[in-house]
């Protein structure tokens, strides 16, 4: 026992984990959403929905659907099916359910045996996919660990971990909206990190076989994150020349390029026949009259908006920014020119979507899969307040514990509608700041985003 106690005061970080995978498994035991049947709907829905049909006699064509605005399993539309010509094409991509797959066949063998319906739907399913969540964030979270003791001590990495999960939206989106593609992405992308950094170390083909599938899945997951291939072109890159070493780098060992791409398109080969089976076509765009306004991006709304603004909603997360410009003259200056060239153009892109706030979310939930980058911010920024005297720690630490409560208020707020999901403005976060009563909450002071003017480029 002593020696186990002995372990974790020397590892805290390993307890941190710990600590985050108990108040998940605690959240998901004390909202238990699986007995109402509210973990499979809207979004997770329509990643999911290709499963069922695979083992009932349901079509993978979902020719059984007849108007996909109106049918629905438990109360949840298909919100995902794009009806055309007879058939039914899946919106997303297929990489969360193939993330989701071990779990959903786990319920699949179990249902019957335990006395629920076989039908894809019924309790079991919503219960297994609820927890296949957790088991992907806590490799992630192991991985990342990996990451952070690679340049700095344990009590860093801690602290690091501590503030990503409980003082930011990843919160949210491993317990609450735990099935949301977010927690996925964050760590699929922890993982691929990891192993571009062994990669560059001593390239083989293990570590790109490695690569080559896990970068798969991250664009299977969601293709926006095609953007995370700048990961393998600028870890360690500070200057031109390391560019050109870069590229010499894959032009030497030009066999394990050639196989990275081979793997990554085999990888991405069931998505291109699905298009290909349902639609006659291998390249098929789902999202119909939804598209990017590259000429019109909304950045500013993004990050200080009361709608949906990050640093409104998740404001901790400008010590992180901090610690990236400190990062420059430290050891993670591995990752800085990918984070200075990354998180802007991701934020661009992202905020040039249609709809910008990402529908009902709790702040910017898109941002979520940067967050392995944004951790070595924040560990980058403890690492140069460790050299600050004792009252500037103690300050310092002592307002980013008070901006992790209000996390976890806020959080608490959205859980229970206080905080509006899309429709927030500057008098109703007024109005809501510091309650917890939903009655007291003045629903006038809120603006509902004009979806039909926003799909078609116009301002909100």
């Amino acid at each position: 026992m002593k020696t186990l106690t002995g372990y974790f005061i020397k590892a805290p970080s390993i307890s941190v984990i710990i600590l985050i995978c108990l108040t998940i498994i605690e959240i998901h035991f004390n909202l238990a959403r699986w007995n109402s049947k509210t973990v499979i709907m809207w979004d997770v829905l329509g990643y999911y929905s290709c499963l069922p049909s695979l083992v009932t006699p349901d079509d993978i064509k979902f020719k059984h659907l007849n108007d996909s605005s109106t049918k629905q399993i438990n109360t949840s539309k298909y919100v995902s099916i794009r009806p055309n010509d007879g058939y039914g094409a899946m919106k997303f991509s297929v990489g969360m359910a193939v993330l989701y797959s071990p779990f959903f066949m786990t319920a699949h063998v179990l249902a019957k045996p335990l006395g629920y319906e076989s039908d894809g739907y019924s309790e079991i399913y919503h219960f297994c996919i609820e927890f296949s969540g957790l088991f992907y964030l806590m490799f992630g979270l192991i991985y990342l660990r990996r990451i952070l003791l690679l340049f700095y001590n344990e009590k860093i990495t801690a602290l690091s971990l501590i503030f990503i999960f409980f003082g930011t939206n990843l919160l949210c989106y491993s317990t609450f909206e735990s099935s949301m593609s977010h927690a996925y992405s964050f760590s699929l992308f922890s993982v691929f990190l990891y192993y571009t950094i062994q990669f560059l170390k001593a390239p083989n083909l293990k570590f790109t076989i490695y690569l080559a599938i896990l970068f798969g899945l991250i664009v299977l997951v969601r293709p926006i994150n095609m953007l995370f291939i700048f990961t393998v072109i600028l870890v360690g890159v500070n200057s031109a020349d390391d560019l050109k070493n870069r590229i010499k780098l894959f032009i030497k060992h030009y066999k394990l390029t050639v196989t990275f791409i081979l793997i990554l398109f085999l990888v991405i080969l069931p998505q291109l026949l699905y298009w290909k089976y349902v639609t006659g076509s291998y390249l098929y765009f789902s999202y119909g009259n939804e598209r990017f306004y590259f000429n019109h991006p909304h950045i500013i709304d993004c990050l200080i908006s009361f709608r949906k603004g990050w640093f409104i909603y998740t404001p901790l997360i400008i010590f992180s920014i901090i610690g990236i410009v400190f990062m420059f003259k430290q050891k993670f200056s591995l990752f800085f020119y990918l984070i200075i060239v990354l998180v802007p153009l991701y934020l661009y892109v992202i905020s040039s979507w249609w709809c910008w706030w990402y529908g009902g979310s709790f702040s910017q939930r898109a941002l979520i899969d940067l967050y392995p980058l944004l951790t070595i911010g924040f560990a980058a920024f403890f690492y140069r307040i460790s050299f600050a005297s004792k009252t500037r720690k103690i300050i310092i630490y002592s307002f980013m514990t008070l901006l992790l409560l209000l996390n976890l208020f806020q959080t608490a707020q959205y859980k229970y509608n206080i905080i509006h999901y899309d429709s927030m403005t500057y008098k109703s976060y007024m109005n809501v700041f510091g309650l917890l009563d939903s009655k007291k909450v003045d629903q006038s002071l809120l603006n509902h985003p004009d979806n039909e003017r926003a799909v078609v480029g116009l301002n909100d």
